[in-house]
């Protein structure tokens, strides 16, 4: 005897499914409703948004050898690995969360290309005050003798 065949199920596509394949495109289902010019403009500006391969991350550059990428997750900064920083898609949160960090961190631009990172800002490193820039001048304690 030969043993029965056993039939997969098939599944169903979208264009085998009842009632849809006999619609033309500019119909609209029963249940289906137009969408509202506000949904129409909000889906452009999320698909257009989604294509952008602009980022941005908070860092904190010393040198070009020793820069700290912050990491929002776990409230650290990860050293000389960008890939472990936090991408921002929004530049106004970034800056939010940049005014909770201080004055040492700054919003540096990246691009998203496969699975690559690369930066697009410059290089600013730390501006550090010269030391005569720091000096403030004070008077002596004691009158300046002048001589006769």
């Amino acid at each position: 005897m030969k043993k029965a065949r056993q039939q997969r199920p098939r599944r169903a596509s979208s264009a085998k499914i009842p009632g849809r394949a006999d619609r033309k495109r500019n119909e609209l289902a029963d249940d289906d409703t137009p969408l509202s010019p506000e949904w129409i403009k909000e889906i452009k500006r999320r698909v257009r948004d989604s294509r952008d391969p602009v980022r941005y991350m908070l860092v904190s550059e010393f040198t070009r050898r020793f820069i700290l990428y912050y990491n929002v997750t776990t409230d650290t900064f990860a050293m000389n690995d960008a890939s472990r920083g936090t991408l921002f898609k929004r530049r106004e949160i970034a800056e939010s969360a940049k005014a909770h960090l201080g004055d040492g961190v700054a919003l540096v631009k990246f691009t998203v290309k496969g699975d690559r990172l690369k930066r697009l800002s410059p290089f600013r490193g730390m501006r550090l005050r010269s030391r005569s820039a720091s000096r403030i001048r004070r008077p002596t304690r004691h009158a300046h003798k002048t001589r006769r």
